[in-house]
């Protein structure tokens, strides 16, 4: 067993998981089969070391997990490690922690400071649920509070939070702590973050820093900007920044139109206002601000907009888009989001966002995380106005593949869009390259439809079971 083997096991288990193939040799212009002389042996030390709890801190294989296979060259070992989850991260050899590594590109490397203290975080999130020692209502915008309380109230009339003082309100909602043994009022990490002042949530957070930019046009530079270092007559905290850009977002939208295809109409676009909502609050209930960089920036684009934020998603792409598990990593910002209505159900934020993309045609959502950050873009625009480098052919075509129901024949597509068949030959080839449509079948029977994933096609289950139930009632 090679000494990198554990130095890659590390990686794996940290990032995204992979395969280690031995008896394989890396060479140019193909690998050569070189074969293990003794694979009895390899995998019972893998296995006897992997049980070694002084060798490694986490077993991430299974029986399943090994496979091998025999060639006329030799035999060759498959090991597959599984990305362990965050609870259990970091994983490292030899019983010490500074022994963790990480996979950038097609190399291992040691993790460093700051990314294995963001593995400790990642492992104990909703760290924002603990006391802000020293902390007070001074630290709190009272202008942020009484208007959260307002909102509050307005959600939930029944409990009559207006009528309460401040204290008893943030105590009675999860945001403070009275402790009646020595009569002193405390409040939480997460609740100066969400309404406190600036310079006090960066007394605790000095990393804190929120932006917000209208790209839009063909500007050099931003149009409009909102951040927490510019002069404001507002306190830029969670509560405020979130209210002020989701009613610049909503007043762009209202400018925003989809055109039916047939009739050539300007439509509503269904549910947007409520995927942009759900973007901007994961976005700021789930960013690391003890990390800080990069910040947590909102960017308006012509038809697209971009979410980031400091931090790994806590859940996978996968589950994140499916829904139904929820792990913040600011627990009482998230709870501060939903008590005021801007969140839908705990843990459905993904499928919301991805609904509202496939109900309007426009370009599918795109997810990408990693320790450093989390990305999120949305699209409200389709696939091929999504892509400007594109010629106006190209788009023609992809258009009217993405709206067929069934996949067409290079003949059945030039009919269609007045393009000759060897152009269209062209195109379709262009299009596949760069996997925004799919070929079916070979030889003459070879058709041509929109490249659609798994959750894609789990969403549109999902979709068409909600359009049912309401059929039924």
């Amino acid at each position: 067993m090679p000494a990198s083997f554990w130095e890659s096991y590390s990686s794996f288990c940290n990032t995204a998981g992979g395969w280690i193939i031995l008896g394989v040799t890396e060479a140019r212009p193909l690998n050569i089969i070189s074969g293990v002389s003794n694979t009895e042996k390899i995998v019972s030390d893998m296995w006897n070391i992997l049980s070694n709890r002084e060798k490694i801190s986490f077993r991430a294989v299974e029986n399943q997990d090994v496979i091998e296979k025999s060639f006329p060259e030799g035999k060759v070992v498959l090991i597959h490690i599984r990305e362990v989850s965050d609870s259990m991260k970091p994983v490292y050899v030899n019983n010490r922690q500074d022994n963790t590594y990480i996979r950038t590109g097609d190399g291992d490397r040691k993790a460093t400071k700051e990314e294995m203290n963001s593995f400790l975080r990642n492992a104990q999130p909703a760290l924002d649920n603990l006391t802000a020692q020293n902390f007070t209502l001074d630290d709190l915008d009272i202008n942020s509070l009484i208007m959260y309380k307002e909102i509050v109230n307005k959600t939930y009339p029944a409990m009559k939070y207006i009528e309460m003082t401040n204290e008893v309100f943030l105590t009675k909602i999860g945001a403070g702590n009275y402790n009646s043994e020595n009569k002193t009022y405390t409040i939480k990490k997460g609740t100066v973050l969400f309404l406190g002042k600036v310079n006090s949530i960066k007394e605790l957070y000095p990393h804190f820093h929120l932006d917000y930019f209208n790209r839009r046009g063909r500007n050099e530079r931003w149009i409009d900007r909102i951040s927490d270092d510019e002069p404001s007559e507002y306190e830029i905290n969670i509560f405020n920044f979130y209210r002020l850009v989701y009613e610049k977002i909503k007043a762009l939208l209202q400018e925003s139109f989809r055109v039916d295809s047939t009739y050539q109409l300007r439509m509503p676009i269904s549910n947007f206002d409520l995927s942009i909502r759900e973007c901007l609050v994961n976005c700021l209930a789930h960013a690391d601000y003890v990390q800080g960089y990069p910040s947590t920036k909102i960017d308006v684009y012509d038809g697209w907009f971009s979410f980031i934020n400091p931090g790994k998603m806590l859940v996978s792409k996968e589950q994140f888009l499916i829904g139904g598990d929820s792990r913040p990593r600011n627990e009482i910002v998230m709870k501060l989001f939903r008590l005021m209505g801007a969140s839908e159900r705990q843990g459905f934020g993904g499928p919301t966002i991805y609904k509202a993309a496939v109900e309007n045609d426009f370009r599918r959502p795109d997810i990408i995380t990693c320790l450093e950050r989390t990305e999120l873009h949305i699209w409200n625009i389709d696939l091929a106005d999504s892509y400007p480098d594109l010629e106006d052919e190209e788009k023609g075509v992809l258009k009217y593949i993405i709206k067929s129901e069934r996949p067409h024949s290079v003949h059945d597509i030039s009919k269609a869009v007045h393009v000759s068949d060897y152009r269209l030959r062209q195109i379709v080839e262009e299009l596949t390259s760069r996997q925004l449509i799919q070929k079916v079948g070979n030889g003459p029977s070879t058709k041509y439809t929109r490249t659609e994933d798994s959750i894609e096609e789990l969403t549109l289950m999902q979709i068409e079971t909600d359009r049912m139930k309401k059929q039924l009632t």
